[in-house]
């Protein structure tokens, strides 16, 4: 059978791209698959692709256009152009996250490439795209042959927000890689805890997922220092993987912060490995996930996975990880958690045993096994 030609464009250092790629790979031996990164590319990343393409982002030009505000886009959007000029032909050009860079870049590639185009929409492109670059980002989607999305309601937004007629969204998944890793994981909480170097007599509660600012971690660390959730300092250490997402500007604020805590702590600022983010999974007690804005959290599903108790928003749309039968607590608001947190922990071994079925439901949800052929079939 022929080969089909796909051109994924993104963040090759990705791990949901790595591992698709590998995944794809896996399955179907007619797909060659390529990258245009949009960031430089590590050399843990190379393997997952056939060819790489990428801007030059260590040239003296680049590096100084990139500092002038109201031209570096502008300039970026020329240096692509030139790139398209030297790219082969592909059957399919697969965007993922939608920055402004892709959007310009989705409404160019049919007219250099003759190709088809699908755009898998993560979530926060979405809900977090800037009034001023909705033009590149809907501009984008008009040109997509096929879009995806990870849940029905955040497509049904999408479908309201832009008054979408097209039939052409699909609902597709990524697999978590730490999942895989999880189920082959000789390893007890206890033992984890020792690994990472966590106090073991206490409860870990693990706040956010990355270190951008949408996560409000310091909206949830003002809660900590209420008369109500001070009194179990002694009693709860507090976890923030801050690896990706965000300014090293934020995290010095939020280790400043939580610094001035009474409360123990652990903040993990560099990048982790899939098996230590797996440890992380595994050690902590309770997951504390209030951002503003989210489709489909594969970090916040891992926590399922090992039974974390997790705590998150009501506003957020999770709506299909229940139907599965996963466990999960909600607030409304942030302020809720003065009052939610000390339940949990007085009670935390009845609450624990609510979630002996999210494994179960999060894996049915999740795995790569469940969801590869979903991707495979966009290709069809």
């Amino acid at each position: 059978m022929a080969s089909k030609r796909i051109l994924l464009v993104g963040n090759a250092n990705h791990q949901f791209i790595t591992n698709y790629a590998k995944w794809l790979k896996k399955e179907s031996n007619e797909l060659v698959i390529d990258i245009l990164s949009n960031r430089p590319v590590k050399e843990n990343a190379r393997e997952c692709y056939s060819r790489i393409f990428h801007l030059n982002f260590e040239s003296p030009l680049f590096k100084f256009v990139n500092k002038v505000k109201g031209l570096r886009r502008f300039y970026r959007f020329f240096l692509y152009l030139r790139l398209l000029d030297e790219l082969p032909m592909y059957d399919y050009v697969h965007f993922h996250f939608l920055i402004v860079d892709s959007g310009f870049l989705a409404t160019q590639v049919k007219n250099y490439l003759e190709t088809k185009v699908i755009i898998s929409i993560w979530g926060s492109d979405y809900y977090r795209v800037k009034e001023r670059d909705k033009k590149y980002f809907i501009n984008a989607c008009y040109e997509a042959n096929k879009i995806t999305f990870a849940n029905e309601q955040t497509r049904d937004d999408f479908i309201e927000d832009f008054e979408w007629k097209k039939d052409n969204l699909s609902i597709c998944r990524f697999g978590l890689a730490p999942i895989e890793i999880l189920k082959k994981m000789d390893k007890s909480k206890g033992q984890c805890k020792q690994d990472l170097g966590w106090d073991s007599n206490k409860l870990s509660i693990t706040v956010g997922y990355n270190s951008n600012p949408a996560q409000q971690h310091q909206k949830i660390i003002e809660q900590f220092t209420n008369s109500n959730l001070l009194r179990y300092k002694d009693k709860v250490e507090l976890i923030f993987p801050l690896t990706y997402g965000g300014t090293e500007s934020y995290k010095d604020q939020v280790e400043k912060l939580i610094n001035k805590s009474p409360f123990e702590y652990k903040l993990y600022r560099n990048y982790l490995s899939d098996e230590e983010v797996a440890e992380i999974r595994l050690a902590s007690d309770i997951m504390i996930q209030l951002q503003k804005t989210d489709q489909f959290s594969g970090s916040m599903q891992e926590h399922l996975y090992t039974g974390d108790i997790v705590i998150t928003g009501s506003w957020l749309p999770y709506q299909t990880m229940k139907d599965y039968g996963a466990y999960l607590l909600e607030v409304d608001k942030i302020e809720e958690l003065v009052g939610l947190v000390p339940k949990v922990i007085d009670n935390y071994e009845g609450y624990k045993k609510k979630t002996d079925k999210n494994a179960d439901a999060i894996e049915r949800l999740s795995s790569w096994e469940t969801n590869i052929q979903d991707w495979i079939a966009l290709y069809n």
